[in-house]
């Protein structure tokens, strides 16, 4: 379950970034051998045999010693995180090697972060705790060291509702509350994405209030750039929901309701919410036709309206 949950939730938004982040500390400048812009440009589009191989043509380059270390780094990166033919050994050597190299500490930490991943992909749990630790120790203001903290989240806390999710949870909330950073809706870093895990931990824990805390915070700091359009929506509906069904506060309830079919109308629940939040007297007929939701019929609005009526008598 915990690798399926890192592999689906975490992975592959830290790839993306990742791959930003490699590209800003090896900036494309006009220096830099066109075989290696080619080689990233080639993992970037996930190609990974033709990155492969630009890569190490790029290492056997007479070049200055930055860009073949890079040039390894790139290939440690194919032989890890390519699909298929993974060769993990190999990577494990190669980012070893770059280790020894003393690069920069942003270097060093995505080195890391993939070394844990390694234990992780192995069954090695305790050696990837110790690895996670290191960076939530050292770079938790870091998205590589935020990234380590909802790992070892995912990696300790057990099934939703256990006593060990609770642990997980307060530990995690420990190492939020050291960090200091100026967070932003422009620039969140990977707090939403933490603020996520917590309210569905404290949610399975039976904690509402605990739970809206952090996914209000989620919504508050996040956006449909900075997480994902589906993963707003979501999570207003799952707001919507504490305040319908485990609060009974119906006005709390049709704000979030509201606010999840204005600003997310495209998603699988957009209809239940519309409904809901009439119901619960949020939306009136004016603001409702003005959306012009695809098969809302005038016959359906009279419909929906008729049924908030006979809710309240």
């Amino acid at each position: 379950m915990i690798n399926l949950i890192c592999s689906r939730m975490t992975r592959p938004i830290l790839c993306g970034v990742l791959f930003v982040s490699m590209l800003s500390m090896f900036p494309l400048r006009a220096e830099k051998p066109e075989v290696l812009q080619r080689a990233w440009q080639e993992y970037q589009f996930l190609s990974m045999d033709a990155a492969k191989t630009l890569f190490k043509r790029a290492e056997k380059l007479d070049t200055e010693p930055q860009y073949l270390l890079e040039a390894k780094l790139g290939l440690a990166m194919v032989s890890q995180f390519r699909e298929q033919k993974k060769d993990l050994e190999l990577a494990e050597k190669l980012y070893q090697e770059v280790l020894a190299e003393n690069p920069s500490p942003e270097i060093r930490d995505l080195i890391y972060s993939f070394i844990a991943d390694l234990h992780i992909s192995r069954g090695e749990t305790e050696q990837a705790l110790e690895m996670l630790n290191t960076l939530i120790e050292s770079s938790l203001d870091s998205v590589v060291g935020q990234d380590a903290l909802i790992r070892k989240t995912l990696l300790t806390m057990g099934d939703f509702g256990s006593p060990e999710s609770l642990k997980a949870a307060q530990e995690t909330e420990a190492a939020l509350a050291t960090m200091n950073l100026e967070l932003t809706p422009e620039r969140p870093y990977l707090v939403p994405l933490i603020d996520s895990l917590l309210g569905d931990i404290y949610f399975w824990l039976d904690e509402p209030e605990k739970a809206l805390t952090y996914l209000e915070n989620f919504t508050k700091l996040g956006n449909a750039k900075t997480t994902s359009y589906g993963s707003q929506a979501g999570q207003l509906y799952q707001i919507a929901s504490i305040y319908e069904l485990d609060l009974n506060q119906p006005e709390k309830a049709g704000y979030y309701y509201k606010r999840m079919i204005v600003e997310y109308p495209n998603n699988s629940n957009s209809y239940f919410a519309l409904e809901k939040a009439i119901e619960f007297g949020a939306m009136n007929r004016k603001e409702v036709e003005s959306m012009n939701l695809s098969g809302l019929t005038p016959e359906i609005i009279d419909e929906l309206f008729a049924k908030a009526k006979e809710e309240k008598n």
